[in-house]
């Protein structure tokens, strides 16, 4: 066999390999987190989270949505509340607070899904204000789920909206200036 076919077989292989991955990793859905630092001190902190849920391509829509929070089992956060979009009444919040550790908001579109997320739209309207008892860092991205009858996860892409707060250490200062 000559080094071109060698290399040839090689490539195709690899292109066979890679292509159902490549399908597999793209992303059905997407969260936008909007971070808004509300007011305290650094270890009680409270921000709030402006979630847009974002459909690219599940069928028929997204009717479910739920954003993980302590997700490491560190326990950084503390609810405070929450809102919703029209239709989106069914609000669930696991475990029950003031348990500490993971916990999660749910919110679920109901029997009727009267305001779904359909392929190619965007819903915001979500929210969740918490107390983050983090002195070392500003929250970040957070796991999801939403689902169509069937579940598909991701992690959030947070956007900072103004300030967030000024991490006490060195290197949160030095970070802050690049905000």
């Amino acid at each position: 066999m000559s080094q071109f076919a060698k290399v040839a077989c090689a490539f195709l292989f690899l292109a066979i390999l890679v292509l159902p991955v490549e399908a597999i990793a793209s992303p059905l859905a997407g969260v936008t987190a909007t971070l808004t630092y509300v007011d305290g001190p650094p270890g009680n902190a409270t921000y709030r989270f402006d979630y847009a849920v974002e459909n690219f391509s599940l069928e028929p829509y997204i009717w479910g949505f739920m954003v993980f929070f302590n997700s490491d089992a560190i326990d950084r956060s503390d609810l405070i509340s929450y809102e919703y979009p029209t239709g989106w009444e069914e609000v669930f919040v696991l475990p029950e607070p003031p348990e500490g550790g993971p916990w999660s908001v749910e919110w679920d579109g109901g029997p009727e899904h009267p305001n779904p997320v359909y392929p190619g739209l965007t819903l915001g309207g979500f929210s969740i204000t918490f107390i983050w008892k983090e002195i070392d860092f500003t929250p970040g991205p957070q796991a999801f789920e939403v689902w169509n009858g069937e579940a598909y996860d991701g992690m959030t892409v947070v956007i900072p909206s103004g300030p967030i707060g000024v991490e006490p250490t060195t290197w949160g200062n030095i970070k802050n200036l690049f905000r």
